[in-house]
C-alpha cells in the first residue's frame, strides 16, 4: 500500500505541469471543410457552425509561413474565402477558429492544388474528323476525334452564325461523337474551342484558342456519275465506286483499253459553292496518277478549268485541293492526266463546300 500510494504521488508531480485550473477551452472547429482548385487560386469554405462565440479564423499554408485572417460574421451558412496568386503546385492548409477571448480551435487540415500557365500549356483543342452538310444543304453535324478527358476536357465551344445573322454559340458534351448546328447562316465557316476543368472541384474553366472549320463535306446520295472514259470489267472496278464514300474501294479504268488522259463527269444533284475537293488513291495501291485536272460547270455545257494539280500516289490520306475562287458549280470533271501505267487506279472524290448551301 505504502508503495502504490508513493507511486501515485509521483504521477501527479510528472503531469501537474500540463494541467490548466479549470480545463483548457476550445473554439468549434471548422465543420465539413472543403477546398476548391481554381486558376493560380484556391477557395476555402466550411460550414459556419453552432457555436456563437466564433469571431474569427486564420488559414495557414506553406508549413505555416503564410496565412490569411477572415471574420467570421453574426448569419449565414457558410464561411468562404479565396486565396489569390497562388504559384501552381499542390498545398496543404490548416484552418483554425476562434472566439473572442482568443481560444482557439484543433487545427483541420484540407489538401487542394492552384492551376495555371503549366496544365495550360498541356491542353488541345479537339480534332474534327470531319464537317457534313445533310441532302438539304442547309443543316451542319460535326463529327469529333478523340477528346482529352483523362485531363480534363468537359465541353465544346462552337461560334458561327445563324440564319437571322445573329452570332451565336453552342455548348456541347466533350462525351458526344458528333453535335449538330441546325440553322447555320449559308456560306459562313464556324469557330470551335475546348473547355477544361481540370479536376471535379474546380472553381475556373480554361480553354484553348478558338480555330475556325471552313470545310463542309457534301453528301452524296444524289450524286450521279454521268460521263466517263473507261472501267475495267467487274464490279470491283465500277467507276461508281469513286464517289461511294470508301476509299477501299476502286475505279479501275479498262487495261489494255485505255490510256492517259482518263476522266470521270459526276452530277452532284444541286449547285454548290466549292471550297475544295479531297482525293484519295484506292487504299493501298499506288497505281493511281500522278498529275490530274479539276474542271466545274453549272450546266454541263460551260466548264471552268480549275487548274492542274500534283498527287502523291504513294499514301492513303486524303489529299485537300483548295479552290480559292470558290467556285459555284454542280457538276465537276475529273481528269487523270499522267501516271505510272497505261491504265489508272482511282479510291475515292470528295467535294467541301463553302458552309451551307
Amino acid at each position: 500500500m505504502a508503495w502504490i500510494f508513493t507511486g501515485c504521488k509521483k504521477m501527479d508531480r510528472t503531469y501537474k505541469e500540463f494541467v490548466v485550473p479549470g480545463g483548457i477551452t476550445y473554439a468549434q472547429k471548422a465543420t465539413s471543410p472543403m477546398a476548391n482548385s481554381g486558376h493560380n487560386r484556391i477557395k476555402i469554405s466550411w460550414l459556419r457552425g453552432t457555436d456563437p462565440t466564433v469571431v474569427k479564423a486564420r488559414i495557414y499554408w506553406t508549413n505555416y509561413a503564410d496565412s490569411v485572417e477572415i471574420n467570421i460574421p453574426s448569419s449565414g451558412d457558410t464561411i468562404s474565402h479565396i486565396i489569390d496568386n497562388l504559384d501552381e503546385q499542390g498545398y496543404s492548409f490548416i484552418i483554425k477558429t476562434y472566439d473572442a477571448k482568443g481560444n482557439s480551435s484543433v487545427p483541420v487540415e484540407i489538401t487542394s492544388a492552384s492551376y495555371g500557365e503549366i496544365y495550360q500549356s498541356s491542353l488541345y483543342n479537339r480534332p474534327i474528323l470531319e464537317t457534313d452538310l445533310d441532302t438539304s444543304g442547309k443543316e451542319v453535324t460535326i463529327l469529333w476525334g478523340g477528346a482529352d478527358l483523362s485531363n480534363g476536357a468537359y465541353a465544346m465551344d462552337v461560334k458561327y452564325t445563324d440564319t437571322l445573322g445573329k452570332a451565336k454559340m453552342l455548348r456541347f458534351s466533350a462525351k458526344d461523337s458528333a453535335s449538330t448546328i441546325p440553322d447555320m447562316k449559308e456560306g459562313t465557316a464556324y469557330q470551335y474551342r475546348t473547355v477544361y476543368l481540370p479536376d471535379s472541384t474546380c472553381i475556373d474553366t480554361f480553354y484553348t484558342s478558338y480555330e475556325e472549320n471552313t470545310r463542309f463535306l457534301l453528301n452524296k446520295s444524289k450524286w450521279k456519275v454521268i460521263d466517263f472514259s473507261t472501267e475495267h470489267p467487274g464490279d470491283a472496278n465500277l467507276v461508281t465506286n469513286i464517289i461511294d464514300g470508301n476509299p477501299g474501294t476502286r475505279w479501275h479504268t479498262w487495261v489494255d483499253h485505255s490510256a492517259y488522259p482518263h476522266f470521270v463527269t459526276v452530277d452532284m444533284g444541286d449547285q454548290n459553292t466549292i471550297a475544295s475537293f479531297e482525293i484519295f488513291r484506292m487504299t493501298g495501291d499506288d497505281r493511281a496518277c500522278n498529275t490530274f485536272q479539276l474542271l466545274v460547270s453549272a450546266d454541263n455545257v460551260t466548264w471552268k478549268d480549275l487548274g492542274t494539280f500534283n498527287f502523291n500516289r504513294l499514301i492513303d490520306d486524303g489529299q485537300f485541293y483548295d479552290i480559292p475562287s470558290h467556285a459555284k458549280a454542280r457538276y465537276f470533271k475529273f481528269i487523270g492526266i499522267s501516271g505510272p501505267l497505261d491504265y489508272m487506279v482511282t479510291g475515292e472524290i470528295s467535294v467541301y463546300a463553302l458552309g451551307p448551301q
